[in-house]
């Protein structure tokens, strides 16, 4: 099963760093992590720019195995325009170690970073980076 995440990020074109560092860049991301078993899984983060470049990085703790596995297979796209930033990603939850199913609970966050305005926004606030997942939400799979 693939997890699919899209964004729509106001901002006009003429402001946006469209470069690929994490940080000084308009980017997003996405944070995961399993919530099923009886301990929390490792937490994955990609990151994707408004300049369409992605990756997948091991900031939370993930093994580098499995954040390279999971950068190689996820499918990354972003586009300008309208006063807007979008970008969606196709995230095969398998390459990340994870067995799909109805119920798969994820501890989930997201994030975007806007340049112009040195502004962090999230959709779950944690007080601390977006991959704090503890004190982020949680997607359930249907």
């Amino acid at each position: 099963a693939t997890l699919y995440v899209a964004l729509n990020v106001p901002a006009p074109a003429d402001g946006l760093k469209r470069g690929n560092t994490w940080g000084a860049d308009d980017g997003a991301e996405v944070c995961f992590r399993d919530l099923s078993g009886r301990a929390p899984g490792p937490v994955f983060v990609l990151h994707g720019f408004a300049g369409g470049a992605s990756e997948s990085v091991t900031d939370a703790g993930a093994p580098a195995e499995a954040a390279i596995r999971l950068g190689k297979a996820v499918r990354f796209t972003a586009a300008v325009a309208g006063g807007q930033w979008t970008c969606t990603w196709s995230i095969p939850l398998a390459q990340a170690g994870l067995k799909p199913a109805p119920g798969l609970k994820l501890g989930f966050n997201l994030g975007v970073r806007r340049a112009a305005t040195d502004e962090w926004i999230c959709w779950a606030g944690t007080l601390a980076q977006n991959w704090q997942l503890g004190r982020a939400g949680v997607v359930v799979l249907d």
